[in-house]
């Protein structure tokens, strides 16, 4: 039959504009209210501000009117729209468990206008994710490295006499880590490697292995995202400059972006290279789950 693809998650959103007793504020509150917080739409709780935006004029009808078009501007998010592999992420906390997609918003329809004279009019919105997965909002991270990393004396704070031998500090090193993947899917994860170092190579378990055919300087770095709406390779100068894509200098041995996977449980994670310099690595991930 083939290999089968899951269709990505979406979510259907009843919200309700309400405007029966206030209006909604586009840019709430002002800037001389930062105290009270910014969220576009919000009720006006400040009775000096509430009494000022009613002597202004209005009705509940053209305050609901303009209160929905806020609501169809915000979520037509054309910043995210006009650009390619731009996403953004929806957060949702359910039974005191939070939860994230990375979509896009996509339709958006007035469920009704029979009570909008009234102030109210309820939205069906509907937000398309990028693949099935639903996301832990806290994110996990495990660092590995391979350079000598200044380790303070047995005894700190012990003063040195002079003359005397200064305190001998210790040196470690770190090219193996475990990574503890919770949830009940396998994710993508996110690996960072920062020079100085030659052809750096990160190995999960038994499972697969990536490396990069390549030089990092000092300062350097190589971030490879997996996931499914990033899918690059790219390399960063000393600066913090994007030096463009380096996917070409991926090793023939190392797997598709889309096939590094991290399943649930516990897995052993090694960072090897070449040469002398020694390099510093460090997976992120989400764990992910089948639903909310």
């Amino acid at each position: 039959m083939g290999r089968d693809y899951q269709r990505s998650a979406s979510v259907t959103l009843e919200l309700g504009v309400d405007t029966v007793d206030a209006p909604a504020v586009r840019w709430y509150p002002p800037n001389q209210l930062p105290a009270m917080g910014r969220l576009v739409g919000s009720w006006p709780k400040n009775p000096l501000l509430l009494q000022l935006l009613k002597q202004a004029g209005g009705t509940p009808e053209s305050w609901n009117v303009d209160a929905v078009a806020m609501l169809r501007q915000v979520w037509r998010a054309d910043s995210l729209r006009d650009g390619a592999g731009r996403i953004a992420a929806l957060t949702y906390t359910r039974a005191g468990r939070a939860r994230r997609l990375y979509g896009r918003p996509r339709n958006f329809e007035i469920g009704s206008e029979k009570l909008t004279p009234q102030g109210y009019t309820p939205v069906i919105a509907k937000f398309v994710a990028v693949d099935d997965r639903f996301y832990t909002a806290a994110h996990k991270e495990e660092e590995m490295w391979d350079y000598p990393r200044y380790q303070p004396p047995a005894r700190p704070g012990r003063p040195w006499v002079p003359g005397s031998p200064p305190p001998t500090p210790t040196w470690e090193s770190k090219t193996r880590t475990t990574l503890s993947v919770g949830g009940d899917l396998a994710v993508h994860p996110t690996i960072t490697i920062y020079g100085p170092c030659v052809n750096p190579k990160i190995t999960i378990a038994k499972l697969w292995a990536v490396q990069l055919a390549l030089t990092l300087k000092d300062g350097e770095r190589v971030v490879i995202h997996a996931q499914p709406w990033a899918r690059t390779v790219t390399k960063y100068t000393a600066s913090g400059t994007s030096a463009g894509s380096v996917a070409d200098k991926l090793t023939r041995a190392s797997p598709r972006l889309a096939k590094m996977l991290l399943p649930p449980g516990r897995l052993q994670a090694e960072l090897s290279h070449g040469g002398r310099s020694g390099p510093r690595a460090v997976i992120t991930w989400r764990d992910a789950f089948g639903s909310w």
